[in-house]
């Protein structure tokens, strides 16, 4: 895999791309940089933000470790797809960043490092992490226990949630991780149950909502508001309304009502 390889994989945009091919840096510094990251990921966020550039640094040094990333698919024996996938949140924040702070680069770091120590993985529509359950919970008669490990659903942007990925994505995760039980956790604005107010029924979001117990709300997050507007506002009245869920969800905030987090749990027999 190399740099060229890897940007067509994941549809890098031009603009983006040049910010890679022009930058500069000794083999030396670049594997400095990657035993930081991989021994102590924190001082090693701490370094980059120190860069005037810390931004553009960020994607440099994430695109080269996903390169080198590769090998270990390889190894593991993981189709080309999957890492393609999986790496393509790269492209979508490195956007984000143009529309966030006015340059190509990497905000969203913390969250990106998942992807390159092979600890998250995009399967179709939805991407899965393996992590430990915090709590003992009983839904419809099967027990998930404390410690236990699930896979933690998460849904990237920028594509319409069909039910038919939606499940597709289900059944890779099944096959992926056939080491782990089939219990999936998902904390998600999508998941707030008072969309049931703002969206209809037949909408792609409440038909995802539908496949979790919902456990646990947090009425506080505005997950929910950043996600939709692509901001979050004191006065939900700056917000946009250039789709019938912002303006649903405007005037559901406008009434004084909020939007918050849904935590919510799918054992796999249940949506089969």
């Amino acid at each position: 895999m190399d740099l060229q390889s890897f940007c067509e994989g994941i549809r890098l945009i031009p603009d983006a791309r040049q910010v890679l091919f022009d930058f500069h840096m000794d083999e030396e510094v670049y594997q400095l940089h990657k035993q930081q990251f991989y021994n102590d990921r924190f001082s090693f966020f701490e370094t980059v933000r120190q860069s005037p550039n810390h931004r553009q640094l960020f994607l440099y040094l994430y695109v080269r470790f996903a390169v080198d990333a590769y090998e270990e698919y390889v190894i593991r024996g993981i189709d080309d797809q999957i890492y393609f996938d999986t790496f393509s949140d790269i492209e979508l924040w490195c956007s984000n960043c143009r529309r966030d702070f006015g340059e190509y680069g990497i905000q969203e770091y913390e969250w990106l490092q998942e992807h390159i120590q092979l600890r998250l993985f995009r399967l179709g529509r939805l991407q899965f992490q393996p992590c430990v359950f915090d709590r003992e919970l009983e839904v419809e008669g099967d027990i998930i226990y404390k410690n236990q490990i699930v896979l933690n659903v998460h849904i990237p942007s920028g594509e319409p949630l069909e039910s038919q990925q939606v499940e597709e994505s289900f059944e890779s995760a099944r096959r992926f991780f056939r080491g782990i039980t089939p219990v999936f956790i998902c904390n998600s604005w999508m998941l707030c149950p008072h969309l049931s107010e703002v969206l209809q029924p037949s909408s792609n979001i409440m038909k995802f909502q539908k496949k979790f117990f919902i456990y646990q709300v947090d009425h506080e997050a505005r997950q929910a508001e950043e996600r939709i507007f692509s901001k979050v506002s004191s006065d939900p009245s700056e917000y946009e309304e250039q789709s019938s869920l912002q303006r649903n969800a405007k005037s559901y905030l406008m009434a004084g009502n909020k939007l918050g987090t849904g935590y919510g749990i799918m054992v796999s027999k249940i949506c089969i």
